[in-house]
């Protein structure tokens, strides 16, 4: 499934550099939403010792810069580049995961008037996790890895008004593990605390609001 994401991706940076030559328009502006992640685990450990870990939906937050390229034919790509933060819960722990997001998304707009269009959109999204990152791999090497980077999928609809406002909805889906847990001390008792080596997944609701400059 990776694969497929990867080769959609290519295609969509290629529908991008030929754009320009029969491009409508070209908008770039500044994008921010809602993130509602739902926590899937699995795991040797999920259930050790009696404890059934839940997990619960958790709000967070995205922003960055994004751009969009509309063709005559109403197919057109989008993609941004954005912090995340998904605020993530198992057993009653809380922790923040932060991410840099990179959304590649193709698009078809249909136009209703002058005033306003929709849109429904569909892609891959490349995330890497800022909790790996480190000062000596700023410039590239391990920070930007297969290791660290988690794919997932969007499919999202809204509506464009005025040129300038979008606003829409979409569900990001996880298309493999995210990896190991980021909770230490899980299920801890009287006698002692226990690190539950959990592999998890992240499904999210999003809504979300671009302004076009």
């Amino acid at each position: 499934m990776k694969k497929i994401a990867t080769l959609l991706a290519g295609l969509a940076l290629l529908l991008v550099m030929a754009a320009p030559a029969a491009a409508q328009s070209l908008s770039w502006g500044l994008t921010a939403g809602l993130n509602l992640s739902k926590l899937s685990l699995s795991g040797d450990y999920k259930d050790m010792a009696g404890t059934n870990f839940s997990t619960d939906n958790k709000a967070g937050w995205y922003v960055g810069p994004k751009v969009v390229f509309n063709t005559v034919l109403g197919v057109g790509v989008d993609a941004s580049l954005q912090y995340s933060e998904r605020n993530l819960s198992i057993g009653g722990e809380s922790e923040k995961y932060r991410t840099i997001e990179i959304p590649i998304n193709l698009r078809y707009n249909i136009g209703l008037s002058s005033i306003a269009s929709v849109y429904v959109s569909t892609g891959p999204q490349f995330g890497f996790g800022l909790q790996n990152m480190s000062w000596e791999g700023a410039l590239g090497g391990g920070n930007f890895d297969k290791s660290n980077m988690t794919t997932t999928w969007n499919v999202g609809a809204g509506v464009r008004v005025l040129k300038h406002l979008e606003v829409g909805v979409g569900y990001n889906f996880a298309l493999g593990s995210v990896g190991k847990t980021l909770f230490e001390n899980v299920g801890g008792s009287a006698g002692g605390s226990r690190d539950y080596q959990l592999e998890y997944k992240t499904n999210t609701f999003q809504v979300q609001a671009t302004y076009y400059f």
